[in-house]
């Protein structure tokens, strides 16, 4: 029944304009990409835009089409993926709140969040391990003849980065996730070049970067933490998804339950975590002032002078609470 509604009010709009996040990741880049180009064949008006240009991690998709300045114009129908809070796309909605409060909103997300926007209807999963998953398992019976291979491409690239490239599933979401993969490739998905778009192609910065972040890695029991500031991240031109690439090698290390990165931002510290089965991330984040999922999730702390006197206190308070 909910595909049926978001059906609906998809085919009823002509101008529709859909947005992901802050900090773009491949997640709410192939929910966007995937609804545009199932509405682009019905010959809707799509525009998409997020606040800040994604990671050339990406540059294999045609993501140079999304736009990052809004032109506040009177679309008929405003879509959000995999987010639900004007605050995620605070350039855009800081000094235009009434105009995202009077437009007709869908908001497709799997986050918990239990606030909702004026003029909206949901379509929110919070047990799905990625937003892509749900729009894909929400409009894949529309016109099933409107998917081709690239769409396909898309839709598998944003489940696969989402999982950890199937690191973070388990139990019954590995099954739905795997049902949902299969699925893709018998519509010629191609899992190989996302793999090597993806996950095994790294320039020589990547490296370096990753270089610094492994030498500061310390172990506490089973938890391993690292860290890196804004100004390394910008010495070597990289995007914060490039950075991230640290959490999938640490994640290999035997024995460990917990990873923790600490990134300096601008005016806080944002901490990325990846959990196995003995931690919930979910319920560490939470304590902190954010959630997302159970393996995977993240938070912010204030920041001060000190980044690394910052990650050590972090991670301290993270021990003490689990312990």
């Amino acid at each position: 029944m909910q595909g049926e509604e978001l059906k609906f009010k998809l085919e009823q709009a002509q101008n529709i304009a859909i947005f992901g996040h802050q900090s773009i990741d491949g997640d709410a880049i192939g929910s966007m990409f995937w609804l545009w180009l199932q509405l682009d064949k019905l010959w809707k008006n799509i525009s998409y835009f997020t606040p800040d240009a994604p990671s050339e991690t990406f540059s294999f998709l045609p993501i140079q089409s999304l736009q990052t300045e809004f032109d506040y114009w009177n679309y008929d129908l405003i879509v959000f993926v995999d987010f639900s809070t004007y605050n995620m796309i605070r350039k855009f909605s800081e000094l235009h709140k009434d105009y995202f409060d009077w437009h007709q909103k869908v908001v497709i997300d799997h986050h918990i969040f239990s606030v909702a926007l004026p003029n909206s209807v949901e379509f929110r999963d919070d047990s799905s391990i990625s937003a892509a998953q749900l729009v894909f398992e929400l409009t894949q019976q529309w016109r099933p003849g409107l998917i081709d291979w690239q769409i396909a491409t898309f839709m598998l690239t944003w489940i696969m980065t989402d999982s950890g490239n199937f690191r973070f599933d388990e139990w019954e979401e590995s099954i739905r996730v795997s049902r949902n993969n299969l699925e893709l490739l018998e519509k010629w998905a191609k899992k190989k070049q996302i793999i090597d778009n993806v996950f095994r192609s790294k320039s020589y910065e990547d490296l370096e970067f990753m270089q610094i972040i492994l030498w500061r890695m310390q172990k506490v029991d089973d938890i391993i933490y690292s860290r890196y500031s804004q100004s390394e991240l910008e010495k070597f031109w990289l995007h914060p998804d490039s950075a991230d690439y640290a959490l999938y090698l640490i994640w290999d290390i035997k024995d460990q339950q917990l990873v923790i990165l600490g990134k300096e931002k601008e005016d806080h510290i944002k901490f990325s975590l990846r959990g196995k089965w003995k931690y919930n991330c979910r319920d560490i984040a939470k304590h902190f002032g954010w959630w997302w999922h159970a393996n995977a999730a993240w938070c912010s702390t204030d920041k001060s002078w000190n980044l690394e006197k910052d990650v050590l206190n972090f991670v301290n308070g993270v021990i003490a609470l689990i312990k």
